[in-house]
């Protein structure tokens, strides 16, 4: 296996099945368009030379290289730094709260305090680095969104009896990427997928009904349609996919909630590419120090499990932390995604009292609650032919089995114990298992250079994130989520970066790309679609650019929201233009030049 000829799905599912002619051709369109996003996300993600981050389609990986695995607890690090009475690093904070406030804050996003209000995330430090700085001055507690602070590549959401005991948690660690593809291809495939996985082994009565209009993007109740379809386009934060609160309870009518695919804006895809990308370097702070490597490389968010942990697991392994010190090239293996790992301890999992296991299913065990749903515990690595070194599992629910309610009816996880104590919160769980992704080095011919740190300064007019159909655009950015804090942001947040497919036939589109504020001299910045090889503009692609407006959102795969520049283009791609990826290219009014690659795709007109 010299060289990956396309990027695989995620745990190399196979949503689409090809029993027939139409449905092996949507399989196929599928896996096009995520070998496309995958492509792009890895080209976006590449450092400036010397790189020693590879593309695994241009780079030989000799068969029986094996991969090396970086995990972290599913459960939120910044929850317990910033608001724990035992935070895992100092400085501590001020807040000092118990665990199961910090449980509540993470199932919900409140807690009870001693008088009995009310209380949602206090304000955290402006300055994290060198370290928590709590002298100074404070700002709102982010994430935003309904559940932004599950910002791990694990979130999950729990449904209740109507006495309040946990009945289900679902755990999902799916990237929003990889369901606005499917999304493109087949709607209905998307749909089916979401009422079955919400009702896997679920009792008759909390089963839920989901129909394609409940995933839809509207705007006044009217459907936005995708001009790359010519159907509906998808809301990632739909009422099947939104909080971490799931209603079971009641008429089936008012049922709503469940986790499907992470929300969250830091949690995509194409962020842990980048993040993978920008942690190859050996900057000057060493990588002995997680919390100086991100603090001097500026890469990630400080004090999560996973972003600190992943920047210095991967630069270590480039500057030969597993060869004795031979410098590694490192790319993540393919198929590239985020995956929950089992349980770490399952023999922690025990029955209460009210639970007699004789009474079960012969060989019943307590930790039997952590059922995989999608993914599989043990997947082949192609390239050793031995399985990898962990699981790739993309969905658990967290339940009672339905055959031991059979014997106990009214059983509830309440009825399991964590440690002694009896499950009472979603994230009890969520700290007994890890997050994990796959990365695999290859041999380096040079040793990397030592780079100073970040200056974290971006360049005037920098393009943002990918292009997108100005009428897209408009509807995700004019509609609002606000986070348990009171903050608001714009749903253009929880947008990819997808590049939309062009058609080269001659007519002028209008697409929108958000950019850093550009200086305010005028004229308008320009724009122009580069050559395939990003030599240059493409003499077959005109743009123009009609107008600016500000664009106040978090650009997906950031934490906090930022105020940009959205400018508002009309592209016209000639039938003699070349297919394939392309980049994009601003000049600012003071003449300095900025590019994004892959920020759209070219098909010849039919």
């Amino acid at each position: 296996m010299p060289v990956l000829s396309s990027f695989s799905l995620p745990a190399f599912i196979e949503d689409i099945p090809t029993d027939t002619p139409e449905n092996k051709a949507l399989n196929a369109e599928l896996k096009w368009r995520w070998n496309v996003n995958v492509t792009g996300w890895i080209a976006q993600a590449m450092p400036g030379a010397p790189c020693y981050f590879y593309d695994p389609t241009t780079t030989d990986i000799p068969t029986g290289t094996g991969s090396a695995p970086v995990t972290w607890n599913a459960f939120p690090g910044r929850l317990q730094q910033f608001y724990s009475a035992s935070p895992p690093n100092t400085p501590a904070n001020p807040y000092k709260l118990p665990q199961d406030q910090i449980y509540s804050l993470a199932d919900t996003g409140y807690y009870l305090t001693g008088d009995g209000g009310k209380a949602t995330f206090q304000n955290i430090p402006a300055a994290l680095c060198p370290e928590a700085d709590w002298t100074g001055d404070l700002k709102t507690f982010g994430p935003y969104g309904p559940r932004g602070w599950l910002d791990e590549y694990c979130e999950w959401s729990a449904a209740r009896d109507a006495n309040g005991n946990l009945v289900r948690i679902d755990f999902a660690c799916e990237n929003p990427e990889y369901w606005t593809t499917l999304w493109k291809v087949s709607p209905e495939t998307v749909a089916g997928l979401y009422q079955s996985i919400l009702n896997w082994d679920s009792p008759a009565e909390r089963q839920v009904s989901v129909a394609l209009e409940d995933l839809q993007l509207s705007v006044g109740g009217k459907a936005v349609i995708d001009p790359e379809t010519g159907r509906p386009a998808y809301n990632p934060l739909n009422k099947w996919n939104s909080g971490p609160v799931a209603v079971r309870i009641g008429e089936p009518s008012g049922f709503s909630g469940g986790a499907l695919h992470l929300t969250s804006t830091p949690n995509t895809l194409q962020t842990e590419l980048g993040l993978a990308g920008a942690s190859t370097v050996q900057f000057s702070s060493g990588n002995s120090d997680q919390q100086a490597l991100i603090c001097c490389g500026q890469f990630g968010q400080e004090y999560r499990h996973s972003d600190p942990h992943i920047g210095q697991s991967v630069n270590a392994v480039v500057a030969g932390a597993l060869t004795g010190g031979a410098p590694q090239l490192l790319c993540l293996a393919d198929p590239v995604g985020l995956y929950i790992q089992p349980l770490n301890n399952p023999l922690l999992f025990t029955f209460g009292p009210a639970i007699n296991p004789g009474n079960l299913p012969g060989g019943a065990q307590a930790s039997d609650i952590f059922q995989i749903v999608r993914g599989a515990a043990s997947v082949t690595d192609p390239v050793t032919g031995q399985p990898f070194p962990g699981a790739m599992i993309l969905h658990v629910v967290c339940q009672i089995p339905s055959v031991w309610l059979a014997a106990y009816p009214d059983m509830t996880l309440a009825d399991i114990q964590i440690g002694g104590a009896p499950i009472t919160w979603a994230g009890q769980v969520a700290t007994q298992f890890n997050i994990g992704l796959y990365a695999r080095p290859l041999s380096a011919g040079s040793t990397p250079p030592t780079e100073q740190c970040a200056s974290g300064l971006q360049s005037p007019s920098q393009p943002l994130q990918s292009l997108i159909f100005t009428s897209l655009w408009d509807a995700y950015y004019n509609q609002v989520e606000i986070a348990p804090t009171g903050q608001t942001m714009s749903l253009a947040s929880n947008t990819t970066f997808i590049a939309p497919c062009l058609v080269a036939d001659g007519q002028a589109k209008a697409l929108t790309l958000t950019v850093v504020n550009p200086s305010q001299s005028s004229p308008l910045p320009k724009v122009a679609v580069l050559l395939a090889d990003g030599s240059g503009p493409d003499p077959d692609i005109t743009v123009s650019v009609e107008g600016t407006s500000q664009a106040d959102y978090a650009v997906p795969g950031n934490s906090y929201p930022g105020s940009y520049t959205a400018l508002a283009l009309q592209v016209t791609i000639s039938p003699k233009a070349a297919a394939g990826l392309r980049g994009v290219m601003v000049t600012d009014p003071s003449g300095v030049s900025s590019s994004l690659p892959a920020a759209l795709y070219i098909l010849d007109a039919e």
